[in-house]
Formats: C-alpha cells, sequence, structure tokens
C-alpha cells in the first residue's frame, strides 16, 4: 500500500497526538481531590483505675520537678566494685585452644598451680571459672591464656586481647 506525503504526514500526527494525548488523559482521568479516601484509625488510651478519679490515663505525660540531666556523649566509663580479695589482679586475658581433657584450664604465671581461678571482661562485666593448670608457658603480652570455649563465654575471639580481672 502506497501512501501519499499528505497522508503519511496525517498517520504521523495522528500517531505522536495519541501517544501525547492517552497518558495526559489517564493522569488526569484520577480521582478527584474530594474523593480522597482516608482511612483513620483512633489509637487505644488505657484507663488506670486509681479508685479517685476515672479520667486518668497511661498516656499522660508526667511533669517532674528537678534539674535537666547532661547529655551522654558515650564516653562513660564502667565502673566495678572492688574485691575484698588480696588474691586477684588484672591483665590482660587471651586464647588458645587446649586439649580435650582440658576443656575448663587456664594458664597464668599470676596465680598458684592448681588454683581456681574467676575471670571477669572489664569491658562487659561477663564472668566464667577455670582450673589454672601447666600447659606450656604464657606469652609474655598476656597475664592469662583461657581455653577457647572458657574465653567464648565471657567475649567473642575478635576481641582478643581482653582486659580482665582475675580473683582466686
Amino acid at each position: 500500500m502506497d501512501l501519499s506525503p499528505t497522508d503519511r504526514n496525517r498517520l504521523t500526527v495522528a500517531v505522536v497526538a495519541t501517544g501525547l494525548l492517552l497518558p495526559l488523559l489517564f493522569i488526569a482521568g484520577g480521582r478527584s481531590a474530594d474523593s480522597i479516601d482516608t482511612a483513620t484509625t483512633l489509637a487505644p488510651t488505657t484507663t488506670i483505675d486509681t479508685g479517685l478519679l476515672t479520667d486518668n490515663t497511661a498516656d499522660a505525660p508526667a511533669n517532674l520537678e528537678g534539674p535537666v540531666a547532661v547529655e551522654s556523649n558515650g564516653q562513660g566509663d564502667i565502673a566495678y566494685p572492688s574485691s575484698d580479695s588480696t588474691d586477684s589482679r588484672r591483665g590482660v586475658a587471651s586464647f588458645r585452644r587446649f586439649p580435650d581433657s582440658a576443656t575448663t584450664g587456664c594458664t597464668t604465671n599470676l596465680a598458684p598451680l592448681g588454683a581456681t581461678i574467676t575471670v571477669r571482661n572489664l569491658n562487659n562485666g561477663m564472668k566464667t571459672t577455670c582450673l589454672n593448670i601447666n600447659i606450656g608457658p604464657t606469652s609474655g603480652t598476656f597475664d592469662i591464656v583461657l581455653n577457647r570455649a572458657l574465653f567464648e563465654k565471657i567475649a567473642e575471639l575478635v576481641a582478643a586481647p581482653l582486659p580482665v580481672e582475675m580473683s582466686w
């Protein structure tokens, strides 16, 4: 079918006009502003029965007297009470995989051999106990070396070396 140049121009104008007008009519043909459905939900409130008034609600704000708190800067220290025992030391702990026969073992030169040592993580306060055994020399940098399973009870392995307090 051969179209004349005039018919081709008419066909082109009709296609372009249809392509532009249909999306505009679709957008404009939506809901009008006053026909928008809005759903309203009421927030539930709980009434506390104190026996005095029935207008008290649990969601009511409280007005308190006193000084305004200072904003925290995230640099607060964790304070732990000191132990009364003279057999305690602070040091640095690490871990090593001990043989299966020494699952509750640790090694340190600060406590006597065979002593049951309570090790407390100074970063989070978690505690574990271990038995001081002679399983080899400790490294010069670490005060106590715990079995890996015991170390995992007080901290993640990536936290090593760890500041601890030891008491026996």
